[in-house]
C-alpha cells in the first residue's frame, strides 16, 4: 500500500493527472493529519527549486547551510518521499549559489481551478477542494498568528486546527472565520449573495458590522446588495453537491435541477418550453450526462439528445 501511495503521490507532484481510482485513495490518505503534514512538506519541497534566485557575490557555504537548517526544523519525511527532498538537496547543490524564502513566512500562495474541480493541500495541511473556475490566495502571517485565505468562486474547505486564526475574505468583504472545521463557501464576484455551509465545527459569519455564529448542519447567506444576513437555516446537502456527487431532490421544480445538474455537468441542459415548472422528486449518483438524460427521460416520457455542450430534451 506505502508503494502504491508513493507512487500516486510522486505522480500528482510531477503535475500528472491520477486516475479516478488513485484520486480516491489519494484524498483518503490525505484525510490523516500526518499525511497531510507530509504532503505539505512534500510539495514546498517540490516547489523549491522554482524559488530559485540566481545572485552574484553569495557565501555558498552559509547558502547551503541555511537550506539544511530549512529543512532540519520541517516535519520528518518518511523513507519512500526521501528521494524527493535529496533530488532538491542535489539540485541546489549543482546551482551552487542561490536564494529563496520560506513559504512558512508571509509569502502568498496562490491556486487556481479551470472546468474541473482541483484539490490542494495549503501550507498549514489544511485541504481545499475548488469548483471550477475558482481561485484563492493564502497568506501565513507568524507575528499575528493569522491564516489569511482570499477566494474568489467557491471552495470546499477542511481546516487544519493549528491554535492560529484561519479567515477567509471574500468578495463584498464578507469574512468567514474559523479555528478547526469543514464548510463550502460560495463567493462569485457578480453573485447576489455569498453562501456558506456548515458540515463540521462552526465558524462566524458576516461583515465587520453584521455577523452570526452558524454551526454544523447549518446553512447561511449574506446578501451583499442589502448588506444583510438571510436566516440561518438547515444545511441542504445539494448546496455542497457539486463536491459530493450526491444530489437529492423533494418536489422540486426541475428548471432549477436542470440548471444545478448542468453546472456540474458542464452542459446547458434544455426542457421543452412548457415544462419548466414541472416538480421532481428523484436521486442521482455523481451523475453523468448519460444517466441524467436516461432517467429525466424514462420518469417523464420524453425524448433526449446529448450534444458536446447540451442534453436537450423533447416531448414525444
Amino acid at each position: 500500500m506505502q508503494d502504491a501511495i508513493s507512487e500516486i503521490v510522486t505522480k500528482k507532484l510531477s503535475g500528472n493527472l491520477l486516475t479516478d481510482k488513485e484520486q480516491s485513495a489519494f484524498e483518503e490518505w490525505l484525510l490523516v493529519p500526518a499525511n497531510a503534514d507530509e504532503y505539505a512538506e512534500l510539495v514546498r519541497l517540490w516547489t523549491l527549486t522554482g524559488k530559485i534566485d540566481y545572485t552574484m557575490d553569495i557565501d555558498v557555504d552559509a547558502e547551503w547551510e541555511q537550506f539544511k537548517q530549512l529543512t532540519q526544523k520541517r516535519r520528518f519525511i518518511r523513507p519512500q518521499f526521501a528521494w524527493i527532498a535529496s533530488a532538491v538537496a542535489s539540485v541546489a547543490l549543482l546551482v551552487g549559489i542561490f536564494t529563496f524564502k520560506s513559504a512558512n513566512q508571509t509569502d502568498i500562495v496562490k491556486y487556481a481551478s479551470t472546468d474541473t474541480e482541483t484539490m490542494i493541500v495549503l501550507p498549514d495541511s489544511s485541504l481545499v477542494w475548488l469548483n471550477k473556475n475558482s481561485q484563492i490566495a493564502y497568506k501565513y502571517n507568524e507575528q499575528k498568528h493569522s491564516r489569511t485565505v482570499a477566494l474568489i468562486g467557491e471552495a470546499m474547505f477542511k481546516v487544519r486546527h493549528t491554535g492560529d486564526d484561519f479567515v477567509v475574505k471574500t468578495p463584498h468583504h464578507i469574512f468567514t472565520k474559523v479555528l478547526g472545521t469543514s464548510f463550502n463557501l460560495k463567493a462569485y464576484a457578480d453573485a447576489k449573495n455569498v453562501d456558506l455551509a456548515v458540515v463540521e465545527g462552526k465558524v462566524s459569519f458576516g461583515s465587520r458590522h453584521k455577523s452570526t455564529i452558524v454551526t454544523k448542519g447549518q446553512q447561511a447567506s449574506f446578501d451583499c446588495k442589502k448588506r444583510d444576513l438571510v436566516p440561518v437555516d438547515s444545511l441542504d446537502n445539494n448546496s455542497i453537491a457539486w463536491h459530493t456527487g450526491l444530489f437529492s431532490y423533494d418536489n422540486k421544480s426541475l428548471s432549477q435541477i436542470s440548471a444545478q445538474l448542468g453546472n456540474y455537468l458542464n452542459k446547458k441542459i434544455v426542457l421543452p418550453k412548457d415544462a419548466r415548472n414541472v416538480q421532481y422528486t428523484g436521486k442521482f449518483d455523481h451523475p453523468t450526462a448519460e444517466s441524467v438524460a436516461e432517467i429525466i427521460a424514462t420518469a417523464l416520457n420524453w425524448n433526449y439528445q446529448i450534444t458536446d455542450n447540451e442534453i436537450v430534451f423533447t416531448k414525444r
